[in-house]
């Protein structure tokens, strides 16, 4: 039995008619008999009978009319399913990012996803970069957004992920108020950093503080896991911080500089595991990313 005998008798047994179904179906009436009595030779029993009205289900054609619109509903459900899991429409996806990123660009790219996509159950998690890495690798994650280009990738990263590179986001010096008329064009003098724990997994901020700041007698370093942190140790006056304006907001305990030329803006960088398929949903991922960064950064910072 057959999806398409199915579809052909339940148009016999709507329509009431051979030749009104035949019309409906693009058919010779011929040809439709001929497959219908295949139907009753394959179930091997009268499925439709001549009445009065015209042509009806017997008893047992009405138990298999029955059961045919219910496969029939389920089949075209299914197809629909698959479609729309194929365009990246339904389904689950789970998001690693970091808090950076969530604030510039990633927030909005959420909502961007789901304005898109509201059929896809999005899971995210904010954390560090080293645990959205790990994320990705024990498959809990399907995807993550650092704040690192791929000069920046450990041999732990590169041997496990494929990336895509998002935007340029600039990097702000945030100082305590009290000290926003204080000038150190290179950062010798501003004494402590306050500057994001170092990672195996990526080099970033410590390593180039310690390689620009080494000879300072004055500086020294707090390492903290979040930038939210990082802000708060700012505005108690404990130090100075490399951050992104829209991380500091309008918080009047901290001013907001330029950075000595060694601070490099921070790339978005979207990754996921190198063994696993370019899904619909990470796709669609990566093109929302793109779209929000346009928009929010202007077309000369998108990569």
């Amino acid at each position: 039995m057959e999806f398409r005998q199915l579809e052909y008798f339940r148009a016999v047994a709507d329509r009431g008619s051979l030749s009104g179904a035949a019309k409906l179906l693009g058919l010779s009436q011929p040809a439709l008999t001929a497959a219908i009595r295949k139907l009753e030779r394959d179930v091997g029993v009268q499925l439709l009978e001549r009445s009065a009205r015209g042509v009806e289900p017997t008893d047992v054609g009405r138990y298999l009319l029955a059961n045919a619109r219910r496969l029939l509903g389920e089949r075209d459900r299914l197809d629909q399913t698959i479609s729309l899991m194929a365009n990246g429409l339904v389904g689950n996806l789970s998001v690693g990012l970091e808090p950076m990123v969530i604030h510039e660009v990633m927030a909005d790219v959420l909502t961007e996803f789901i304005r898109q996509a509201p059929g896809v159950n999005v899971t995210l998690t904010d954390t560090t970069p080293d645990r959205i890495l790990h994320g990705i690798r024990d498959g809990s994650l399907d995807v993550g957004c650092v704040p690192f280009a791929a000069d920046r990738f450990g041999d732990a990263v590169a041997q496990v992920c494929d990336w895509s590179p998002i935007a340029r986001i600039a990097v702000r010096l945030a100082v305590p108020r009290e000290r926003a008329g204080e000038v150190h064009p290179d950062g010798h003098g501003w004494g402590r950093w306050i500057l994001p724990r170092q990672m195996d997994e990526f080099s970033g901020m410590p390593d180039d503080a310690r390689a620009a700041l080494g000879s300072d007698p004055d500086f020294s370093m707090i390492e903290v896991s979040t930038p939210q942190t990082a802000i708060a140790f700012v505005a108690a006056g404990l130090g100075v911080s490399p951050v992104t304006q829209q991380l500091v907001g309008d918080d009047p305990r901290v001013a907001v500089l330029d950075g000595p030329s060694w601070m490099r803006p921070m790339q978005a960088t979207v990754i996921w595991r190198r063994d696993q398929e370019m899904t619909p949903h990470i796709r669609r991922w990566l093109d929302a990313s793109r779209l929000i960064a346009t928009r929010r950064l202007g077309p000369a910072n998108v990569i």
